[in-house]
């Protein structure tokens, strides 16, 4: 229909090619309070940066952090229901997960029972025990040149 009219289409900028418009999306319902990211169902949007205004946004955000403090508390609070009601049979209590309960256990690991006589046995035939023993001196030079020689050594 354009050809008909003799008017020629109007094309999108480069930058914005392949994206759609901001408003051509299906309409959505409108929620009660307009614009503060909440939606029908009554849950607040966990990222408010869609809201220009500053006061307006944090207001929001604030709501959002009291609600899911109550929403953890309410699990918190369902969870020693349950404990109470079951008794003795009650869960037990979750272990956070940390790097040292979660590690892989390893053979070459030294246990906390075997750990005096597995590492009296490992110094004794270390090669630097000598050293630590302090029967062999160590030959070390500290030097301050940028280049050592071996001239340096004698």
């Amino acid at each position: 229909s354009n050809k008909d009219t003799g008017k020629k289409k109007r094309e999108a900028h480069p930058s914005l090619r392949g994206k759609k418009p901001i408003n051509s999306g299906p309409k959505k319902a409108v929620s009660k309070n307009k614009g503060d990211g909440s939606s029908s169902t009554g849950a607040l949007r966990k990222n408010p940066s869609h809201i220009g205004n500053k006061l307006k946004r944090s207001e929001v955000y604030g709501r959002y952090l009291q609600e899911k403090s109550k929403a953890k508390a309410a699990r918190k609070a369902a969870r020693v229901k349950e404990a109470e009601a079951l008794g003795e049979e009650a869960p037990e209590k979750a272990t956070p997960k940390t790097l040292d309960n979660t590690r892989e256990v390893e053979a070459t690991w030294v246990q906390q029972h075997d750990e005096d006589e597995v590492l009296e046995l490992d110094e004794a035939g270390d090669e630097f025990a000598p050293y630590f023993a302090d029967t062999v001196r160590p030959k070390i030079l500290v030097t301050t040149r940028p280049r050592p020689s071996q001239n340096l050594f004698y």
